[in-house]
């Protein structure tokens, strides 16, 4: 997309799909969008395995400047239920890139948190609002709830108030 400016936060390689954080700032608007994109690592123009940093990071911007656009059209977490709001924030942080919460978990974080069964509801209609069907299992008779790779591309993390653009390219 023309007049914006990307900053890559992160990047990591999971069975040659390419996790790409990155931040886009349209320059027209001020908008800006914080998210997590996927490319296959044979997307790259490079070899990801063997290539220097900087090589990787030229070709990394090279994907997210070529299928932009979309960021600014995504639903945002500010407006995630609370519950969704921490199961996006589990797989996010997880090296595993999943969030596991069994009916023990549940119950503890009905005690700790505070979520009711009214919040687990809401979720459900969230998964059905979203299209997180692959990416969210509930009640699967081992799990209250499965969150899983994938989810942390649905949104536009849109609850940092400022974000530095250190890098124009």
């Amino acid at each position: 997309m023309p007049n914006c400016e990307y900053r890559i936060l992160n990047y990591w390689d999971n069975n040659e799909d390419l996790y790409v954080n990155y931040v886009v700032e349209n320059l027209k608007n001020y908008s800006k969008a914080n998210v997590v994109n996927v490319f296959s690592v044979s997307d790259l123009d490079c070899d990801y395995y063997n290539a220097l940093p900087d090589e990787i990071d030229d070709a990394v911007y090279k994907l997210i400047k070529n299928h932009s656009g979309w960021e600014f059209n995504i639903n945002k977490v500010s407006k995630l239920s609370p519950l969704l709001k921490d199961i996006y924030d589990c797989v996010c942080e997880s090296e595993a890139s999943m969030c596991h919460i069994d009916y023990d978990d549940w119950n503890e974080l009905v005690k700790e948190i505070g979520y009711t069964e009214n919040d687990f509801n809401n979720l459900k209609d969230e998964v059905e609002r979203y299209n997180l069907k692959d990416f969210l299992v509930l009640d699967d008779g081992e799990y209250k709830i499965c969150g899983y790779g994938g989810l942390q591309c649905c949104f536009n993390d849109d609850r940092a108030s400022k974000w530095v653009f250190a890098n124009e390219r």
